[in-house]
């Protein structure tokens, strides 16, 4: 397991709970800087901040440190499917007339990429 791989685990699930690298770091008690450090893989992180950042974060401390490989499923690791997994997780928090929009967004991207005819 690289330092990148466990800096992506750690921009994903910020990103899951919907916060940004400064309110983490704020929480963690480290810079915004040392933050996007670690989840760029280019500076190391000791066992005891990553039990911090699993606390805050809602994650066992095994999903920053499993392995990440061709053979995971797509839900085991949200790497392709980072996208739809934070799509469902901002759509869970919206009411029926929220969700009602959506879809006619997603209607209208259709329509639009058909060239609109």
């Amino acid at each position: 397991m690289s330092f990148k791989d466990i800096g992506l685990k750690i921009q994903i699930a910020r990103e899951e709970k919907g916060l940004s690298q400064e309110q983490l770091a704020k929480a963690m008690g480290c810079s915004q800087s040392a933050l996007s450090n670690y989840e760029k893989g280019k500076r190391r992180l000791y066992l005891s901040q990553l039990e911090v950042l699993a606390r805050i974060l809602d994650k066992p401390l095994d999903y920053f440190v499993e392995s990440i490989s061709p053979k995971n499923n797509a839900g085991d690791f949200p790497g392709k499917e980072s996208s739809r997994q934070k799509i469902e997780t901002a759509l869970e928090k919206l009411d029926e007339k929220q969700l009602l929009q959506v879809i006619d967004y997603i209607n209208y991207l259709q329509w639009n990429r058909t060239g609109g005819y």
